[in-house]
């Protein structure tokens, strides 16, 4: 009877230990927040599509993509091409975003999002953001 109170006792406090590590992250999956591998503090800019802010590669991403909202040029050795991000930026708002393009003055910490135009580029300005490099 005791080894039988013991291997109970022991499943239980198993059961608990996986519980307290597992369901905070499902709980923060059902809120929305997504799950991530990497989270940078980073500068953003912005540019937009053709000659003006991307010079000859006009319309196209360094992955050969269109330019458009959501791309975002990276430092490829920082945020891998190709991934997935989800942005947090200082006001509150949110987007999610794809690495498919790089930059001459994206280096490190650093990224430039996407816009449609020059105009909103140019209002985007400079801000400190939030990365996280999803799974």
């Amino acid at each position: 009877m005791k080894n039988i109170k013991k291997i109970i006792c022991s499943t239980l406090t198993m059961a608990v230990l996986t519980a307290a590590i597992l369901l905070p992250q499902a709980f923060a999956a059902q809120a929305g927040q997504p799950g991530y591998k990497a989270v940078l503090d980073v500068k953003a800019t912005a540019y937009a599509p053709g000659p003006h802010d991307n010079g000859k590669w006009g319309n196209l991403t360094y992955l050969g993509t269109q330019i458009r909202p959501g791309v975002i040029a990276v430092d490829p050795r920082i945020i891998p091409l190709g991934s997935r991000v989800y942005i947090e930026f200082a006001d509150g708002n949110t987007m999610y975003g794809v690495a498919e393009d790089t930059g001459g003055a994206i280096k490190g910490n650093r990224i430039d999002i996407a816009m449609q135009s020059v105009e909103q580029a140019y209002e985007f300005g400079i801000q400190n953001v939030k990365v996280y490099v999803l799974n």
